[in-house]
């Protein structure tokens, strides 16, 4: 039960009153990951963390005798009268936390549904997010980091063993496919000792311009002269704790064209805008939003013409059981996320812009240290040409 008190010390942090954690059948993994509950728990069930005292489950009177030994005080309900009861001698008339974010604008952490949150008003408390209280508990130790910078620098390895290979083949004169490139980079990635979730995407051509694109086990597209080539290789060393890296890198078959090289020097410097935004907050003493950098690197690519082709939000947190992780988002575009970059935090920051001959997009990994952004992974500053025989 470590956690309770670094939620009670962010709670203060965050001059919140209390944290209501709230679950209905599994209805929030927040609450399963922090309540301790095991055995048959079937009705609606509430635990209040206050910023200060011992914690308070609520639970339903024929459950309680099914609750393992806890260190919370337990309060029994029956009838839906008596739930009203007991959570309005609960509850306090203040801010509390909640896993709810206003107009959904952060759905990865609205997990309680409209009618509790409406309940929880009507009683006098003010629900606000959680989204900032839960980053606490995405913060890296120093021994996750030490992790993620060996598995990125597998993935280099992975990156560098992809290019030789495709330089060794052009030069041969040799047809290439995306799922042979593929196929060199994940047994570079097993020799290093890593795993993943599913396999990285090489994409020629056009296939770069899709930013999911799922390149085939067997086959694919071949590589033409002039073709971008796009590779996202991300990993992670085994354990539930490991976290991943993740980098995107940027090639081209032969001289890359004007506009290629236009396009990829515009998301390059978006990409640094962002690291470079997040550092002049840090030294204003300031902590920015997700929203924000998203907002400053989209009006940047959009200055330049290319803002209907830059799709998605322009990063993410970077996770353990995936590389998508549950702390912020670098995102005004999909979502609306107003969790703030607290330190210890790691997100990746990768805009992208995808036209129909071809896409570009460049990505690092950035931790947030106490004072300021570091970035874990290299840079990319020119696209890697592959030479034609």
């Amino acid at each position: 039960m470590d956690w309770i008190a670094t939620a009670q010390e962010e709670l203060r942090r965050q001059g919140l009153a209390a944290w209501l954690i709230y679950d209905f059948r599994g209805s929030n993994p927040v609450a399963k990951r922090f309540m301790g509950l095991s055995g048959l728990i079937t009705r609606r069930v509430f635990l209040l963390v206050p910023a200060r005292g011992r914690l308070t489950l609520l639970v339903h009177a024929i459950e309680r005798g099914s609750l393992p030994a806890l260190p919370y005080e337990i309060v029994a309900y029956s009838s839906r009268d008596s739930l009203e009861a007991e959570l309005a001698e609960l509850l306090p008339a203040d801010r509390i936390a909640m896993e709810y974010s206003p107009r959904n604008d952060i759905p990865y952490l609205s997990f309680v549904d409209a009618g509790t949150v409406e309940l929880v008003r009507e009683l006098g408390s003010q629900p606000v997010s959680s989204g900032d209280l839960l980053q606490a508990f995405s913060a890296w130790s120093p021994e996750q980091l030490a992790a993620h910078e060996r598995a990125a620098a597998v993935l280099y390895r992975a990156k560098d063993a992809a290019f030789v290979h495709l330089a060794e083949e052009a030069s041969a004169g040799r047809t290439i496919s995306e799922s042979e490139v593929q196929k060199v980079i994940i047994a570079e990635l097993r020799r290093g000792g890593l795993e993943f979730d599913h396999g990285p995407i090489v994409g020629f051509g056009e296939n770069s311009g899709d930013p999911h694109y799922a390149t085939p086990a067997t086959g694919g597209r071949l590589l033409r002269r002039g073709d971008a080539i796009l590779l996202d290789i991300f990993a992670k060393e085994p354990g539930d704790e490991s976290p991943y890296a993740d980098i995107t890198w940027m090639g081209v078959y032969g001289e890359p064209s004007a506009r290629l090289r236009e396009v990829f020097e515009v998301v390059r410097d978006a990409r640094d805008l962002a690291v470079a935004t997040m550092r002049k907050a840090y030294d204003a003493g300031r902590h920015p939003e997700g929203r924000e950098i998203d907002r400053v690197v989209r009006d940047r690519i959009t200055s330049h013409g290319f803002g209907e082709a830059f799709i998605h939000r322009t990063g993410h947190s970077l996770g353990m059981n995936g590389t998508h992780g549950d702390a912020v988002h670098l995102d005004d575009f999909e979502t609306r996320d107003t969790r703030r970059l607290l330190p210890g935090i790691a997100v990746t920051v990768e805009p992208g812009v995808y036209l129909p001959e071809f896409g570009v997009r460049s990505e690092i990994d950035v931790v947030l240290e106490a004072v300021g952004p570091r970035v874990t992974t290299e840079p990319q500053r020119e696209l890697t040409e592959v030479k034609v025989a």
